[in-house]
C-alpha cells in the first residue's frame, strides 16, 4: 500500500471526517472517536461531499472505517432535546441520500467494521459492497422501533426479505459471526489483516475490463432510490418524529 496523503477538502479538515488517498484508493476515516462516530449531520454532509468527490477523481477503491472503538453509532441523538421535526426529517433525508451515493458508487466500497454497527451505522455498512468485520462486531438496527424506514430495502437487496424483516423487526443486537451466517457481512477478518484484503480487492476488480464492475454494479442494483426517499419521508412525517425519537431515548437508558 502507498503512503497516505490527506485530502485538503474542507470538510476533511474540519475533524469529523478523515478523507485520505493511497494511489487511486481513497480511505474515509469517521472521526468522532468520543461520540462512537455517530453522524450528526456535519458527518452526514463531509461523507456525502467525499463520496461524490471519489466518484469523480478516478477512485477505483472506496473504503470507509471509524476511528476509535466503534465503526458507527449511528444517527447522532445527542441533541435530540434540542431539536425540532423541521431540523430532524431535513437531517434524516440527508442521511439517506448520503447513504444512496454510497450504495450507487460505480466503484467497488468497503467497510471496515469494528465495535459498534448500529442504527445508520450498520446502514452505513451495509451500504458497502465488501463488508469486513473483525470478531468482536456488534450489529443492530432499531430503526423500526421509531417507524423510521432507513435502508430497508438496500438490507433486503443484501440479504433476502426474510432475514431483512425478522431483523429489522426484532431490533436484536448480533455479533460478527451471526452478522456473516445472516450474510450482514461478507467476512470476518482480523484487522491486521484489512491491508492485505484491501490490496486483495484492488487487485481482483483491476483485473476486470475498464467499466465492467460499474457496470455489473448498475444491472444488479435494483434502482429504488426514488422510492426510498419517498418511504423515508412519508415515515417520518406519519406522526410527530421528536416524540417517537425521544420515546426510544428513554427505553434505551
Amino acid at each position: 500500500m502507498t503512503e497516505p496523503q490527506r485530502s485538503s477538502d474542507a470538510n476533511a479538515r474540519d475533524g469529523v471526517l478523515i478523507a485520505e488517498r493511497e494511489g487511486t484508493r481513497t480511505v474515509l476515516t469517521l472521526n468522532r472517536p468520543d461520540k462512537a462516530n455517530s453522524l450528526a449531520a456535519a458527518l452526514v454532509a463531509a461523507l456525502h461531499d467525499a463520496i461524490r468527490i471519489a466518484c469523480a477523481d478516478g477512485t477505483t477503491l472506496l473504503v470507509v472505517r471509524g476511528n476509535g472503538r466503534n465503526f458507527c453509532g449511528g444517527f447522532d441523538l445527542a441533541s435530540i432535546e434540542a431539536q425540532t421535526d423541521d431540523a430532524l426529517v431535513p437531517q434524516l433525508m440527508a442521511l439517506e441520500r448520503m447513504l444512496q451515493a454510497l450504495y450507487y458508487a460505480p466503484m467497488p466500497t468497503v467497510a471496515l467494521i469494528h465495535g459498534g454497527a448500529f442504527g445508520a451505522g450498520f446502514d452505513l455498512a451495509m451500504a458497502c459492497d465488501y463488508r469486513i468485520a473483525c470478531a468482536d462486531t456488534r450489529f443492530r438496527m432499531p430503526g423500526w422501533c421509531m417507524g423510521l424506514a432507513l435502508g430497508t430495502r438496500r438490507t433486503a437487496q443484501r440479504v433476502g426479505a426474510e432475514r431483512a424483516f425478522s431483523f429489522l423487526r426484532d431490533a436484536s443486537v448480533i455479533d460478527a459471526t451471526q452478522a456473516e451466517a445472516r450474510q450482514f457481512i461478507t467476512e470476518i477478518t482480523d484487522p491486521v489483516a484489512w491491508p492485505r484484503r484491501l490490496d486483495e480487492i484492488t487487485a481482483l476488480n483491476r483485473a476486470l475490463p475498464p467499466g465492467a464492475y460499474a457496470r455489473l454494479k448498475s444491472m444488479l442494483l435494483t434502482p429504488t432510490a426514488e422510492q426510498d426517499l419517498a418511504d423515508l419521508y412519508a415515515s417520518l412525517t406519519a406522526t410527530p418524529l421528536k416524540p417517537r425519537m425521544q420515546a426510544y431515548v428513554a427505553a434505551r437508558g
